[in-house]
C-alpha cells in the first residue's frame, strides 16, 4: 500500500470531513465544488512532481487512493496514467464507474477499445460494475458496444452493483464532462 501523503496534502474540510470523500459521490465542502476543485489541482500539482507516486496511488487496491489519484487527473486534466487506470479497472474496485469516466474522458479512443476487450471477457463481462461500467462509457463515447449489458441481467446484491454503477457511471459523467 502506498503511504498516505496524498491523504495529508487533501487534509479535511472545516467540518472534518476528509477531501478524498467528496468526489466519491460529489457530495462538496460548504465552501463550495469550485474550491474543492481548487484543492484538488493543488494536490494535483504536487503530485505531478512524483509521478510513480501518482501512478503507485492509482494502482491501488485501496479505493480511496485509486478515488483521489483519478480526481486529480480530472481535475487537471492530465492524459496521463492510461496503463494504471486499466489495471486497477480490470481487477476490480469499489470506484470503478470512478475509474471508467476517467478513462473515458481523458483517454477516449483508448479507452473504447479497453472497454469493448473488458466486454469481450467473460469473467470482467460477469462482474456487474465492472460490465455496466465499460458497457456505460463505451454508448458515451458514441460506440455501439457489440455486447448489450442489462441491470436485469443481475438478482440481488449483484443488481445492487450494477445499479449504483449505472446511477455513478450518469452522475459522474454529467459532472466531469462539463470540466474537461
Amino acid at each position: 500500500m502506498p503511504n498516505m501523503k496524498v491523504f495529508e496534502w487533501l487534509g479535511n474540510d472545516p467540518k472534518g470531513v476528509p477531501y478524498y470523500l467528496h468526489p466519491l459521490n460529489l457530495v462538496w465542502s460548504d465552501a463550495g465544488v469550485e474550491h474543492d476543485i481548487e484543492h484538488y489541482l493543488r494536490v494535483a500539482d504536487r503530485l505531478a512532481g512524483d509521478p510513480s507516486y501518482w501512478a503507485e496511488i492509482i494502482r491501488d487496491a485501496s479505493w480511496r487512493h485509486s478515488l483521489a489519484g483519478c480526481t486529480c487527473l480530472l481535475v487537471s486534466r492530465r492524459h496521463e496514467f492510461f496503463e494504471e487506470l486499466c489495471y486497477r479497472f480490470r481487477a476490480g474496485s469499489f470506484i470503478a464507474p470512478q475509474i471508467a469516466v476517467t478513462l473515458g474522458l481523458l483517454h477516449g479512443r483508448a479507452a473504447c477499445s479497453f472497454f469493448e476487450s473488458v466486454l469481450d471477457e467473460p469473467s470482467l463481462r460477469n462482474r456487474p460494475k465492472q460490465a455496466i461500467s465499460a458497457h456505460r462509457v463505451l454508448i458515451r463515447l458514441g460506440a455501439q458496444p457489440a455486447i448489450d449489458i442489462s441491470i436485469e441481467a443481475w438478482r440481488g446484491l449483484e443488481h445492487d452493483d450494477a445499479t449504483v454503477a449505472d446511477t455513478a457511471v450518469a452522475k459522474h459523467w454529467d459532472f466531469w464532462s462539463s470540466r474537461i
